[in-house]
């Protein structure tokens, strides 16, 4: 090569780079929205983008789940933590939530006729929630994989899944199943309707929580080689978690012992059976006192109104707290009770692990996946009250029990949940999904 030539080609401009490839994440909700779905998309969107993806949430504008029926106005998009966030508004449901909760049941009962009704269940999931604008949306993004969440409020699901079959776009889908207590119970029938079940099984990923999850959709004929589980994690606690006024003893809404149960206050998640199993546990001679936090449903705030007064100072709901008083409030606990058949992981308890503190739940949905019962927690059947108060009583009445729980909980926390681990499984995945549209001749691959 001359001289010449060499010089010419030194001064060339550099080639471009290409795009990042871009995904697009659909999703209910997402933060300040207070859930662990939501935690969970935010952690998992914010690690994407710090892999080098561009990443587009489309989302509702909701922030309490009140919004799913009440409805919500628009909200500004922007940029968050390098996120590219789309707030669609809600429209209200006619008849807020009971009928919401009616349209389910129909929902439900049609499901169970004979004939495949995915058809008129995806017009009819339109509602759960009624975002606005979603398809418009999704069809002024050009995605190189979009991923679904959440198939218990599945209209987004549905609009991305509908995306994806116009486009050739590689869908994943992450549903956070509900698989309750047992097969076929109502809180399952909830997560596995045909149309559920049918973008699951088309989907290019159906990437999942837990073993337990995989292995209870497994038994609704899904490809095994398209299942994968993908694990979760918790972020690290506030740095200034001690600064919360709930750290101070004087400022916490019990004074002396207390258990914790975070979440939403109703009858799945379990709130009236951890409730049930404190006031059985007093009733016993043990001053110990359950703090709530999460919003409360109308079947809770009627329970506690039909509390006395000793009982309602001992059962006691702190509403929606911030992140930082959330940890102040659970650093103290002498335990987590998370009691609930429709959680397919339960963040909350890795967030008591980081904490060492012991935690009480039961086995339903995805839990048994993650707590190993007597090693790192309990776990007692859905409902049984006498269960949890025994549980409670155990972890009170033997101090280095408690502490032998909570530690072995804090180290699978270390071992076994960092959002470095769940980041690298999901791009793996995506990776191998555009590889095969790729090959396919569908797509461009991009670099990352």
């Amino acid at each position: 090569m001359s001289e010449d030539l060499a010089d010419e080609r030194s001064l060339a401009p550099p080639l471009p780079r290409p795009p990042a490839p871009h995904v697009v994440l659909v999703t209910p909700a997402y933060p300040p929205f207070p859930g662990g779905g939501e935690r969970y998309v935010g952690a998992l969107a914010r690690g994407l983008a710090g892999a080098g993806w561009r990443v587009t949430v489309v989302t509702s504008s909701a922030t309490a789940e009140a919004d799913f029926w009440n409805g919500a106005p628009a909200a500004s998009d922007g940029i968050e933590d390098g996120v590219r966030v789309i707030r669609r508004p809600v429209r209200p449901m006619p008849g807020g939530r009971p009928g919401l909760l009616l349209w389910r049941k129909g929902m439900v009962l049609l499901s169970a006729l004979p004939a495949d009704q995915s058809s008129w269940l995806m017009r009819m999931a339109g509602r759960v929630p009624a975002i606005d604008g979603l398809a418009e949306t999704l069809a002024d993004l050009d995605a190189d994989v979009i991923h679904a969440f959440n198939g218990s409020w599945e209209s987004g699901m549905v609009a991305a899944y509908r995306r994806a079959q116009q486009t050739g776009t590689p869908l994943a889908v992450t549903p956070f199943a509900h698989l309750g207590a047992r097969e076929h119970d109502r809180v399952a029938l909830n997560s596995t309707m045909n149309h559920q079940l049918r973008m699951m099984r088309e989907a290019a990923r159906l990437l999942v929580l837990t073993r337990v999850e995989a292995e209870g959709l497994a038994r609704y004929h899904m490809w095994p080689d398209r299942l994968d589980v993908i694990g979760s994690a918790a972020d690290a606690p506030p740095a200034d978690f001690r600064d919360s006024p709930y750290f101070a003893e004087d400022h916490c809404e019990a004074r002396g012992a207390y258990g914790l149960y975070i979440g939403r206050l109703s009858y799945d998640k379990g709130a009236l059976h951890a409730a049930d199993a404190i006031r059985a546990l007093r009733r016993r001679g043990r001053d110990v006192a359950l703090l709530l936090i999460g919003s409360a449903t109308p079947e809770f705030k009627r329970y506690r109104q039909r509390l006395s007064p000793t009982e309602r100072a001992a059962i006691r709901p702190l509403g929606v707290i911030s992140d930082r008083d959330k940890h102040a409030v659970l650093s103290r606990a002498k335990f987590l009770m998370l009691p609930s058949r429709s959680d397919s992981f339960g963040i909350v308890l890795l967030e008591a692990w980081s904490h060492s503190v012991p935690v009480i739940a039961v086995r339903a949905g995805g839990i048994p996946g993650v707590v190993d019962d007597g090693a790192n927690g309990l776990l007692v059947s859905f409902a049984d009250v006498d269960g949890l108060a025994a549980a409670a009583e155990r972890i009170v009445g033997d101090e280095p029990f408690a502490q032998r729980l909570g530690r072995q909980g804090h180290e699978k926390l270390l071992a076994h949940y960092s959002w470095d681990v769940v980041v690298e499984r999901v791009q793996s995945h995506y990776r191998q999904i555009m590889l095969s549209n790729y090959s396919k001749g569908l797509i461009t691959l991009p670099k990352v």
